[in-house]
């Protein structure tokens, strides 16, 4: 893919993800990743480019790899093709052969330094004086030394100690996968070889890399050398210890806690959020049990909801939520314990909430107002701020007419709840009083000879309950 492919995909991603905002769950999230992907490909595309090569049909790994070679084979290139690396200064544990390696792309090839350890299995000689001695044939494990005398040598008393065989990890390897994570400007300070150390220590047992890496996190927890490494993934260190205290969180990998950070910066930026799509923040989301799915609800349904509700719905919210700016709000909100239904109850609760305090008939406006509970009655039953706005404003029309026909009657006062129930819920109780108070009004007026005008004009007063 060329870089402009890869830019006209990645400007289709974006598109598709701005028009899947609000259209459920599933399509953000699956346009968010598609929104990754493309940034990443955009990304390889670009370096592809400028190293010179072709990666098309390749997988990301070869990809990546293709492009380092290339990059290698330039800088080979500059001090004259084919001439082979200078061999680096001799060392105890490694010895050093040339190895061609062909491009991939057409550029020909170049010469590389292989690194093989001279030494396989170490034993402990104990108190060992070899006097003259020919060790004739001698393989000493996996390097075969030929046929070598040692000459009139006398080791003294020479014990070796407890040695762990097995493979050795290439700290250059190690570094330049370290990078990867925190950086070239990381690789001087002295807590990577303490690392490497650690990681080491798993791997010559014959533990895969990854599984180092990751069994390295729970011995370095508490090593003071390694705060800088124990910070960077202090959400996983959260996980563990909600697992430990009984929780059912996952914990994960490495890997899936860097691609899950990456995934929710994304997010967080496509919301407008730079300032938290940080390292930081991310793995403190994590921490708290958060996945990315999680992240993209609670952005869509509740973050957004409130940020773009109306001024009116808003003042409600202020009280609950602390809106007085967008990053304060998105920490709240995301770093919550509430989970993305809970919240998406309470904002129904607070929208219809607001509904009634707009008209004036809110618990905080007066008393036997609309309260929590009754607001949160309404928002269960599928109301909303849009549809619950005209009736409370007939029900404050209606609330003072009621009250004068029910003291004229003698009649109980069914109040607001009970305007809100003959009006909202079309309860038959609360529609025969209002009907009863009607009658009794005409009938008043009624009885009275010479008075059908205002009659006429008593049952209009009368109807305005309803």
């Amino acid at each position: 893919m060329t870089v402009e492919e890869a830019q006209a995909a990645l400007d289709e991603a974006q598109k598709a993800f701005d028009a899947a905002k609000g259209t459920g769950v599933s399509k953000v999230a699956a346009a968010s990743r598609a929104l990754s992907a493309a940034k990443r490909a955009l990304a390889t595309a670009q370096k592809a480019e400028a190293a010179g090569v072709n990666v098309g049909g390749l997988s990301r790994a070869e990809q990546l790899s293709t492009i380092r070679q290339a990059s290698y084979t330039a800088a080979q290139e500059e001090a004259g093709r084919g001439e082979k690396p200078a061999v680096p200064p001799a060392d105890e544990e490694y010895t050093y052969d040339y190895v061609w390696r062909s491009e991939v792309g057409g550029r020909g090839g170049y010469w590389s330094l292989v690194r093989y350890p001279k030494y396989g299995t170490q034993q402990n000689t104990g108190n060992v004086n070899t006097g003259n001695v020919n060790t004739g044939n001698v393989n000493t494990g996996n390097v075969n030394t030929g046929n070598v005398n040692t000459g009139n040598v006398n080791t003294g008393n020479v014990n070796t100690g407890n040695v762990v065989t097995g493979p050795t990890l290439a700290k250059d390897v190690f570094k330049s996968t370290m990078a990867l994570y925190f950086g070239q400007a990381e690789l001087t300070k002295g807590w990577m070889d303490e690392l490497y150390n650690v990681v080491s220590k798993f791997y010559r047992n014959g533990v895969d890399v990854a599984t180092s890496f990751n069994m390295a996190l729970l011995d370095a927890r508490n090593n003071p050398n390694l705060k800088a490494f124990t910070d960077r993934f202090k959400g996983i260190y959260a996980l563990q210890d909600l697992r430990q205290a009984g929780k059912p969180v996952e914990v994960p990998t490495i890997a899936q806690y860097v691609a899950s950070q990456a995934g929710m910066a994304d997010l967080l930026k496509q919301a407008n959020l730079d300032d938290l799509a940080t390292e930081e923040f991310t793995g403190e989301l994590i921490g708290k049990g958060n996945s990315v799915t999680t992240i993209a609800e609670k952005i869509a349904k509740a973050y957004q909801r409130i940020d773009m509700a109306p001024k009116a719905i808003k003042d409600t919210f202020s009280r609950y939520f602390p809106t007085v700016d967008r990053p304060t709000l998105a920490r709240t909100i995301l770093l919550g314990q509430k989970g993305v239904d809970q919240l998406v109850d309470e904002l129904a609760q607070y929208e219809v909430l607001a509904a009634a305090e707009q008209q004036g008939l809110g618990a905080i406006n007066r008393i036997g107002g609309l309260d929590l509970g009754r607001a949160q009655e309404y928002a269960r039953r599928g109301e909303t701020f849009s549809s619950l706005t005209p009736q409370f404003s007939r029900i404050a029309r209606a609330l003072p007419t009621t009250s004068k026909l029910a003291g004229i009657s003698k009649m109980e006062d069914i109040g607001q709840v009970g305007l809100e129930k003959a009006v909202i819920t079309q309860s038959a109780k609360e529609l025969q009083q209002l009907e009863k108070l009607t009658a009794e009004e005409e009938a008043r007026f009624a009885a009275k000879q010479g008075r059908a005008e205002l009659g006429m004009a008593s049952q209009r007063r009368a109807n305005r309950a309803f």
